[in-house]
């Protein structure tokens, strides 16, 4: 039986069976060598984002970065002025703009203008329905077309999405060395109401304007910086 068995497994491969065989080694080696590199891939494609919160004159901020792009969340506290308030509950459609521009500061020169972006919520009262109509537009209204509708009971539920972002995409497509700023800014935009409601006391885009200069969160680090300036005008 040994003698049988040793000769069994001992029998030399023919020049095709080997052939064969040390193919299907390559491939089983080049199986494994793409499953390693996926795997690669997906843990850098998985991995958390780098984000930074803080609060400043009760708005809140947050910067999330990652390889690809800088997101920005905010809320900021929002009291419109009487006037505006009524001219809105009359059925004058009010404006709200966001406004967000990255910079680099540059110690020989002025600070270099990387990207901005601009965001306007509008918000007009239906008397037929009763309702509160909330329109998101990517860019300076008119011109662009909304891109999201929502419709609402009440004011407040209208004003409380009106006045924050979330993972609002404000720079893509760009290689960020970490020193950038982001300039942010939320105001009513006056400037879209009608001429006399522009010259109200209170109604001024400076009553209902908020303003930061963030600083973003330095790659590999989840520390919370502070705001290098931020407040309400």
């Amino acid at each position: 039986m040994r003698a049988v068995a040793w000769t069994v497994f001992s029998t030399p491969c023919s020049a095709k069976d080997e052939g064969t065989y040390r193919a299907s080694a390559a491939w089983r080696r080049r199986a494994l060598l793409r499953a390693a590199l996926g795997a690669v891939l997906a843990a850098g494609l998985a991995a958390p984002a780098v984000a930074a919160r803080f609060d400043t004159d009760g708005a809140s901020w947050r910067l999330e970065r990652t390889a690809e792009a800088l997101y920005l969340s905010a809320r900021v506290p929002l009291t419109l002025p009487p006037g505006v308030e009524e001219a809105l509950r009359r059925g004058v459609p009010v404006y709200f703009v966001w406004h967000a521009v990255l910079r680099q500061p540059r110690w020989y020169w002025t600070d270099r203008r990387l990207a901005s972006v601009t965001r306007t919520v509008r918000l007009v009262f239906q008397p037929l329905t009763q309702r509160w109509r909330l329109s998101v537009i990517d860019g300076a209204a008119p011109e662009q077309p909304a891109a999201l509708h929502r419709h609402f009971e009440s004011l407040d539920e209208a004003l409380a999405l009106a006045r924050s972002v979330q993972r609002w995409r404000v720079v893509a497509g760009i290689e960020l060395r970490g020193d950038e700023q982001l300039e942010v800014e939320f105001r009513v935009d006056t400037g879209q109401l009608p001429r006399p409601l522009q010259i109200l006391p209170g109604g001024d885009e400076a009553a209902s304007a908020w303003r930061a200069v963030l600083r973003l969160p330095p790659v590999g680090a989840l520390d919370d910086p502070e705001p290098a300036a931020g407040g309400r005008e």
